[in-house]
């Protein structure tokens, strides 16, 4: 995967993590009696796994910037932080 898929897929999937809490607050907020409209149980496993997925892609990129050098001789890591300073 390169990094401009790999950004892209971090995008989603922080996106899908944020929708998922939403259905999952929804889920577990509920009058006594009633049913959740989903099962909490199902979304916090999906919550879960989107979540290591995320954890091992931003350690992937983190990695590629860091051992990437740019026409400058600096590694992506400190470009980007050069880049945020300014």
């Amino acid at each position: 995967m390169i990094v401009g898929e790999a950004l892209n897929r971090r995008s989603d999937l922080q996106k899908r993590i944020a929708q998922l809490h939403d259905r999952l607050s929804t889920s577990v907020l509920v009058q006594e009696g009633d049913e959740p409209p989903e099962k909490p149980e199902e979304l916090l496993a999906e919550l879960n796994s989107l979540c290591d997925e995320l954890q091992h892609l931003i350690a992937s990129i983190n990695h590629t910037n860091a051992s990437t050098t740019l026409a400058s001789g600096e590694t992506v890591t400190r470009g980007i932080a050069r880049r945020d300073v300014l």
